[in-house]
């Protein structure tokens, strides 16, 4: 009789606890792929508000190509020193592209083309683009801009120069893969100092009549510059080599000390974009070393052009990303090390952060779109008051 009570007693607690875990089963629904798919909302293209203080006569607009906070974050703690922390101020930017109808299936992520062209030119385009419209239009860049206002100006990049960013402020072409006509195009333009990788691009004969327009063409960084010429170099055949194997042919340090002894000469002022290129491409490829010796690389540029603006004060200097790639995170490993993860190996809309100082600089104290980035920076070489 005792162990048939005993029986009944565990099948009883038996069904009980049973019951206890398909409630919480019931209740707590194991998350599922479908949980993580949201639908996508109407957005604001959210506007500069703040009254301009004051006009730069000269601007320097760094870009760090695929740089968002988490490849910031990444610097602060691996790299030491902070370089943006001395920036006077800081605001966040919305970096999506205009491809679909926005209130349905726009998307969100941008490539470095579209998002190049809304900082070049103060316009919203499909991933791709340069330098044109939703019609493969050309749209007018606060380079050419500079150049009808007597500015000197320049192109400086660690990827090759025809890459999307720094192609998107001096050509026009319907996809940013064409690099060959792209450089065809910079071979007629009229930019001053063009200095980065990108040779394969470049045949001889097109090289050759970029020398008979009055140019001079460099392969060393240490090589004598000629006065009085428009400047191209070219370091690599592709882009340049990474920071972390030691194989950089040219710091981007070295390349905008050299572009600003050239341009710093023009009485009407000058504008530069500067582009520290791979920050992107270590995101790509999910390699947090790659990421830390291109933003030490960052770090260093960064000193040296705030530094410039300190003896220049004229000068507005503009630092900010295209866009975010990797989805980066910063955790904690063992023995008080990093672990840096990723959510994917391309872009995400993630927002990223924008640094200013100068002459009109307190206007990015805000969360906006890029392309007010790019109609600010137009406003400021025009001279619109």
């Amino acid at each position: 009789m005792k162990r048939i009570i005993t029986i009944m007693l565990t099948i009883t607690l038996f069904s009980c606890s049973t019951k206890v875990l398909t409630s919480v089963a019931i209740d707590q629904k194991l998350p599922t792929k479908e949980d993580d798919i949201l639908e996508s909302k109407p957005h604001t293209n959210y506007t500069i508000r703040k009254e301009v203080d004051a006009y730069p006569e000269s601007i320097i607009f760094i870009i760090a190509d695929g740089t968002g906070v988490g490849q910031y974050t990444l610097s602060y703690y691996a790299n030491g020193e902070f370089a943006p922390a001395r920036f006077d101020h800081i605001g966040m930017v919305a970096t999506h592209p205009n491809d679909g109808e926005c209130a349905t299936s726009c998307k969100r992520v941008t490539d470095s083309a579209a998002s190049g062209t809304a900082l070049s030119a103060g316009q919203k385009t499909y991933n791709g683009a340069i330098g044109v419209d939703n019609n493969k239009k050309p749209v007018k860049t606060m380079l050419e801009w500079a150049k009808e206002k007597g500015m000197s100006t320049g192109l400086v990049a660690t990827s090759s120069v025809t890459h999307a960013t720094p192609a998107s402020f001096a050509a026009h072409i319907d996809y940013r893969k064409k690099e060959h006509e792209i450089a065809r195009q910079y071979a007629t333009a009229d930019v001053d100092v063009i200095l980065g990788g990108g040779k394969k691009f470049w045949p001889d004969s097109l090289i050759t009549f970029y020398k008979s327009k009055g140019a001079q063409f460099i392969d060393n960084i240490n090589t004598p510059i000629e006065e009085d010429k428009r400047l191209l170099g070219l370091f690599a055949e592709k882009g340049l080599g990474k920071v972390y194997e030691g194989k950089r042919e040219a710091s981007t340090t070295q390349m905008a000390k050299v572009a600003l002894s050239i341009l710093e000469k023009n009485k009407n002022g000058f504008f530069v974009m500067i582009e520290e290129s791979q920050v992107d491409w270590g995101g790509h490829a999910n390699n947090g070393t790659y990421i830390k010796g291109e933003m030490q690389s960052l770090n260093d540029l960064v000193n040296y052009i705030l530094d410039y603006q300190e003896l220049n004060p004229n000068v507005l200097v503009v630092l900010t990303a295209d866009h975010e790639c990797g989805g980066v995170a910063v955790h904690d490993s063992k023995d008080g090390d990093l672990e840096i993860k990723f959510t994917s190996d391309y872009h995400s809309a993630n927002f990223v952060p924008i640094f200013a100082t100068g002459p009109g600089a307190s206007v990015f104290d805000a969360f906006i779109d890029n392309t007010e980035i790019g109609k600010q920076l137009i406003k400021y070489i025009k001279g619109d008051q």
